[in-house]
């Protein structure tokens, strides 16, 4: 009983921090680019993660264009 109850707990609090998490992961976009919000939040967290992946890959090369054409659906 005991376990359970701490098992579910548990479960609550992982929940909270990965909600928190990605919406810290959405802001930043929202920040740093100029995104909308409403359409990130559609994105599931594996796209999302993708996402930053590509920005981050397409930032390091300096390749503004293939930043701009990645964002531009993204964008209000």
């Amino acid at each position: 009983m005991i376990a359970a109850f701490f098992s579910s707990v548990a479960l609550v609090i992982y929940l909270i921090v990965r909600r928190l998490l990605s919406g810290s992961g959405i802001r930043s976009l929202v920040d740093n680019y100029g995104l909308d919000s409403h359409k990130l939040k559609n994105l599931k967290p594996a796209e999302l993660k993708a996402l930053n992946k590509q920005i981050q890959q397409l930032r390091k090369q300096n390749n503004a264009f293939g930043l701009e054409d990645l964002l531009r659906k993204f964008r209000p």
